[in-house]
């Protein structure tokens, strides 16, 4: 294979598997279909399969790494500017990956499977984001589901919407009780 081909194998599959993360992300697992993917990628279905195998095989090469959770040079304790992002997703309607991330779960092929990598990812980024390094990382699954619940909420039930509450509003009061727990003081 020349390195031309394998370059252009390479960006076909990624245009593939940043089509189906998006999609997945969108709409859950059974609600994507290969060709769904294919459309968005700009290839055939045929395509989609001959490169990936199987919807299922594609979902787990798309699955989201986890949480984005770095902020660099900010100087807002990091509870605050973990809050900031879900916040600032929700004022530009942008996915929420907080929201999507049960649904991911229970649409997946293999839900436990998904469970344990989803719960491993999500944990381990949070962990050394907090710099919680306690046996049991107590700290930060009460973290995540505090960062769960925000983005379900503000999300997926529309409480604490924009017209409800300002995003500033909402950092400072949600951001003080995750800090909280971070600095073990809630």
């Amino acid at each position: 294979m020349t390195a031309n081909a394998a370059a252009a194998g390479s960006a076909t599959r990624k245009a593939i598997v940043d089509a189906g993360r998006d999609l997945f992300g969108e709409r859950g697992y059974s609600a994507v279909t290969i060709k769904d993917v294919a459309v968005r990628a700009g290839f055939s279905p045929a395509m989609v399969m001959k490169v990936m195998g199987s919807k299922a095989e594609l979902y787990s090469a798309a699955a989201p790494e986890g949480p984005n959770v770095d902020d660099p040079g900010s100087a807002e304790p990091v509870g605050y500017q973990l809050v900031r992002r879900i916040v600032t997703r929700r004022d530009q309607r942008e996915a929420e990956p907080w929201a999507m991330l049960p649904i991911l779960i229970h649409d997946a092929p293999d839900p436990d499977a998904a469970r344990v990598t989803f719960r491993n990812r999500y944990v381990s980024r949070i962990a050394e984001r907090i710099g919680d390094t306690e046996p049991g990382l107590r700290r930060t699954k009460l973290v995540v589901c505090a960062l769960l619940g925000l983005g379900a909420g503000v999300r997926t039930l529309g409480v604490l919407g924009p017209g409800e509450v300002g995003g500033e509003a909402l950092i400072r009061e949600y951001g003080a009780l995750v800090q909280g727990i971070i600095d073990g003081s809630v």
